[in-house]
């Protein structure tokens, strides 16, 4: 007697089971989904290095600079960005600021070197996360591969970049 009791009950919960299976396993997809991405790393940033103008020009993103002001515009595609970053350093301005002192790659050092020197005389603009950091009047043409971010809001802003580009 007790066997059939059992038996109707285990038909009952087969049949519960059945039914909520979908639910079940979709609630299950969604909690894994929730906790294997609160298990990736955090979004690198972005570095974009862009020829810019100081007038309105056809093609060209008007940008302002939230530190200084000043308003440029941009090319819309970078010419150098953080692939071609081979090493980034930590750095500090006389004034105590913190900097972040970028090396290109052998491909990033050849374009550096050609596009200052096809620019010069005008701004180099320098994109991190979509927002203009910084754009110096290029002078001379850098050779060298080595360029200088500054302007930051505070120190663990300059060293994540650092962590985030450094090769």
């Amino acid at each position: 007697m007790s066997g059939s009791g059992l038996g109707r009950e285990g038909s009952l919960l087969a049949r519960i089971a059945a039914k909520a299976a979908p639910t079940l396993f979709c609630a299950l997809m969604l909690l894994s989904g929730c906790a294997s991405e609160a298990r990736l790393p955090s979004t690198e940033h972005r570095l974009g290095i862009h020829p810019a103008r100081t007038a309105s020009a056809d093609g060209l993103q008007a940008m302002t600079d939230r530190h200084s002001g000043v308003r440029l515009w941009v090319g819309p595609q970078p010419v150098l960005a953080e692939a071609d970053v081979q090493q980034a350093e930590m750095a500090f301005t006389p004034a105590g600021e913190p900097a972040v002192v970028l090396t290109l790659n052998e491909k990033g050092r050849a374009t550096l070197a050609e596009i200052t020197r096809q620019y010069l005389g005008q701004p180099l603009a320098f994109v991190v996360d979509g927002e203009l950091r910084l754009a110096p009047i290029i002078e001379e043409p850098v050779l060298d591969g080595r360029v200088a971010l500054t302007g930051f809001d505070s120190l663990q802003e300059a060293e994540e970049l650092v962590r985030d580009w450094s090769r």
